[in-house]
């Protein structure tokens, strides 16, 4: 084989080792932040994010020292290379540290472990001492370019059996928890691949004599290859951690990884490479500079990846739910057909702008109808000629337009009853009455699209009773998701007490803080209009009375929690008993700023703030009343003290 071969083969694995190198830190920083950021609340899902942090910092320096190429004897190399066991010296026991956390989610207690893990991280405290003091643990770099390693010290046979002791100890405890648990006992299987994770981070080139050198094309396909595997069973290790203690159902998992990956990794990957693969020798062969050469090739490989994506999407989605995902796969798109209140509206006041111009008016709108009485829902043009149509739309009025056919005049605007497929009511439309009478063909459009309005409204109806039904049924599917969770990972008696659990949502610690953050959005908010309060029964019924809008719902529960603070007789701003109900009242209700309401109480900003946290959880204690009966008299007694 020629030196030209030779040569080329060396540097396409060279390329070829960057871009997998590369790759691999991309899966493990990926990996790490996914499981941080979606899955936080597991111990072990942390634990494992903190070992591919370590992960990442070894690859970090082999990415470095792979890239500059540099000769032993240069200052820099050393510094690299005792920069990777900053990270070397602590894999071991945070493996460790992680086995102790898997073995905890399944009940057991932790003995002897949490000794262990933390004589572990004083061991590599010591590790990392010697490495960066002394050369007991490894000396000075030898080795090729691309090749380089510390030269192993006296202590470095000691270190290597610390190590493998402590990473026995936490494989056996993962091997040992697979065969305890029996409700997830293939997901903690997949957990023996993260094994890979201290293979890959012991320093194996130190075990070579510095007077040899391994050959550098097979250094860099052994290499190459051992990156590509550690990536796969670092992602094997992740989609198990992920599935630990979640309250969602298991295809949600699938496609919330298969998502991040294809949105973070895989397009990162393909950066990667276009960097790489780009020839350094454009500007001599094509006068073309490699960097413009790789922001259009970005570019391009950017647009194109979408679009493969795109096209790839149901081959995805049949990856991810198997053969009985069609079910779930129509539940995620009836999120994308469900229109919401906004949307609706949206659509009414084009229709109703569509109106305006095709009369050629400069006034128009939609009118809401309950109970014979008419309030305006939605307004096009002139604001000042609502006035006297609103004054003149009474009972008698909007009975006369029920009652009758097409447009009926009233205060200067043509009004129509707009009603559903079964003749019901669903508003009325007015529009200011036009200077002449409308041609046949502009008839028939003004038709076509009051059509249009009548389904619009009908829709709206309906939606709203379906997601009325949906948020009556959030209770029990929180219940159930929190069921799942717990056979993952509790012991059999902890699972039975969860089972017995009545999972009432007014019991929960956080109560308090939803009622806060929904009085901070009375008037309309995210806070309000999605408030976690909505799972009480209470506020269910309040919504059938409010034909589903959610905010007129919450507002007249909190109304009728505030009204059972009221005490009775005159109201007093300055005595004691009427204090609580003075301060949420003034404050959420009314909107006054806090100087006005100390001023008004006669009470520092400080004692007002304190009062309120108190004035909050005695509005809380109402609402839990009005959901499970009334309190009786020395319980709202103890509640009108705010000391």
């Amino acid at each position: 084989m020629s030196a030209a071969i030779i040569d080329g083969l060396s540097e396409g694995l060279r390329r070829l080792n960057l871009i997998v190198a590369a790759i691999t830190m991309l899966m493990a920083v990926s990996l790490a932040a996914y499981l941080v950021f979606y899955h936080g609340r597991s111990r072990a899902a942390r634990a494992f994010a903190a070992l591919l942090a370590l992960l990442t910092w070894i690859s970090l320096g082999d990415l470095f020292l792979s890239t500059a190429r540099l000769e032993a004897a240069h200052p820099a190399a050393a510094f690299w290379l005792r920069f990777q066991w900053l990270g070397i010296a602590f894999v071991a026991p945070v493996y460790l540290w992680f086995s102790a956390t898997v073995r905890s989610s399944l009940g057991e207690r932790p003995g002897a472990r949490r000794g262990v893990t933390l004589l572990g991280l004083a061991v590599g405290g010591i590790v990392l001492a010697l490495i960066l003091r002394t050369e007991l643990l490894a000396g000075k770099p030898v080795g090729q370019p691309g090749a380089l390693r510390l030269a192993a010290g006296p202590l470095f046979a000691a270190f290597g059996l610390v190590y493998w002791l402590l990473c026995a100890w936490a494989a056996w405890g993962l091997w040992r928890a697979a065969g305890r648990s029996r409700q997830s006992r293939p997901r903690m299987l997949w957990l023996a691949p993260s094994l890979v994770a201290p293979v890959y981070a012991f320093p194996w080139l130190s075990l070579v004599p510095a007077a040899q050198a391994p050959s550098p094309t097979a250094f860099r396909l052994f290499i190459t290859v051992a990156n590509i595997g550690t990536a796969a069973l670092l992602l094997v290790v992740a989609y198990s951690l992920a599935f630990q203690g979640t309250l969602v159902p298991d295809r949600a998992i699938k496609r919330e990884l298969a998502k991040y990956l294809i949105q973070t990794v895989l397009p990162g990957a393909c950066i990667l490479a276009t960097a790489q693969l780009v020839p350094e020798r454009l500007q001599q062969s094509l006068g073309l500079p490699r960097d413009l050469v790789f922001m259009a090739a970005t570019v391009f490989g950017i647009v194109g990846y979408q679009i493969v994506v795109r096209l790839l999407k149901p081959l995805i989605d049949r990856l991810i739910y198997g053969s009985g995902g069609a079910d779930a796969i129509w539940l995620r798109r009836l999120d994308e057909r469900l229109l919401t209140g906004e949307d609706l509206s949206q659509l009414l006041n084009g229709i109703l702008a569509a109106l305006c111009e095709l009369w050629r008016v400069d006034a128009g709108g939609i009118l809401a109808v309950v109970e014979d009485r008419a309030t305006l829902d939605l307004w096009n043009g002139d604001v000042g000629a609502r006035g006297p149509l609103l004054d003149a739309m009474d009972e008698t009025a909007v009975a006369a337009i029920l009652d009758g056919g097409g447009f009926q005049p009233l205060a200067g605007f043509l009004c129509r009853a707009l009603r559903d497929d079964e003749g019901a009511a669903r508003g009325l439309l007015v529009l200011a009455a036009p200077a002449e009478a409308l041609l046949s063909p502009a008839a028939a459009d003004t038709e076509l699209l009051v059509s249009g309005a009548e389904r619009a409204l009908a829709d709206r109806a309906a939606q709203q009773r379906v997601l009325s039904a949906l948020r009556a049924l959030e209770p029990e599917l929180t219940r159930m998701q929190q069921l799942r969770g717990r056979t993952r990972q509790e012991t059999p008696a902890d699972l039975a007490v969860g089972l017995s659990a009545p999972g009432d949502p007014s019991a929960s610690d956080e109560l308090v803080a939803w009622v806060r953050e929904a009085l901070v959005h009375y008037w309309g908010g995210p806070k309000l209009t999605d408030s976690p309060l909505l799972r009480l029964p209470l506020v269910r019924e309040a919504l059938s009375r409010n034909e589903g809008n959610t905010a007129k719902a919450m507002r007249a529960v909190l109304d009728q929690a505030l009204e059972r603070l009221k005490p009775d007789g005159d109201r007093s701003l300055t005595a004691s008993q009427w204090m609580l109900y003075n301060i949420l009242e003034l404050k959420f209700v009314r909107g006054l700023k806090v100087r006005d309401i100390a001023g008004r109480l006669a009470m520092s900003e400080s004692d007002l703030y304190r009062k309120q946290r108190v004035a909050i959880e005695a509005l809380a204690e109402q609402l839990v009343a009005l959901d499970h009966g009334p309190l009786d008299g020395d319980d709202l007694a103890a509640q009108a003290d705010p000391a």
